[in-house]
């Protein structure tokens, strides 16, 4: 991985707190396996907000500073499987991921694989990813294992209640405003000869944008 934080345009309190909930573990094991910082350990973090405003380039940039590998689950990895497949996919995975250790598992759009149990999703689909889950995250909470559970969603309300207790540090993760939009505008821009561009107007027109739309409209 190399997509360092200085690359991430986030607000600073933000970036400290993931700091300590994901990298210092990955960076300094041994410390949190023990005594307060062990008992009072958070097993993993929910990243919530809008599409496009950057929560996999986030997680990356954790990994990367925690000197740790990255594990993605998507859902076209776990969904359309024969039944148990996507429980023992899943386990495999967290299995994998302490080989690698230090690694962070990153679940990206996870209410599409543990969605809130309803009339019209079957329990067993959500059970399968569950007990997957359940199995292969068992030892996740024991940082001296050195993985961390990262999970991101457009649509926290859509997720299993059983698997938001695995992701108690909840953090949203917001379309940026002017100052950030700027900023991000700059970061793309490195390396251009630019000529009379008024970055400064194109950020204030462009309230609404997520870094992703920002992007979108300097290629276009």
């Amino acid at each position: 991985l190399s997509t360092p934080f200085s690359n991430v345009i986030l607000d600073d309190k933000i970036k400290q707190a993931l700091r300590s909930i994901v990298t210092l573990p990955l960076l300094y094991p041994q410390q949190f396996s023990s005594g307060i910082l062990a008992r009072e350990a958070i097993s993993g973090a929910l990243l919530y907000g809008p599409p496009g405003t950057g929560k996999t380039m986030i997680c990356r940039a954790l990994a990367c500073e925690g000197g740790a590998r990255m594990l993605l689950i998507k859902p076209s990895d776990v969904q359309e499987k024969y039944v148990g497949e996507s429980e023992k996919f899943i386990k495999g995975l967290f299995q994998l991921a302490y080989r690698l250790a230090p690694c962070v598992v990153f679940i990206d759009e996870v209410e599409a694989i543990f969605k809130a149990r309803t009339d019209s999703v079957p329990i067993w689909h959500v059970s399968m990813a569950m007990d997957g889950l359940t199995s292969g995250a068992s030892g996740v909470s024991n940082k001296k294992k050195g993985v961390v559970l990262v999970g991101a969603t457009n649509r926290p309300f859509d997720i299993d209640p059983a698997f938001l207790r695995r992701l108690p540090y909840r953090m949203l993760v917001d379309l940026p405003p002017e100052p950030q939009r700027e900023e991000i505008l700059k970061t793309h821009l490195t390396g251009e000869k630019l000529e009379d561009v008024d970055l400064k107007r194109i950020a204030a027109k462009t309230k609404g944008y997520s870094g992703s739309d920002l992007k979108s409209k300097l290629i276009a």
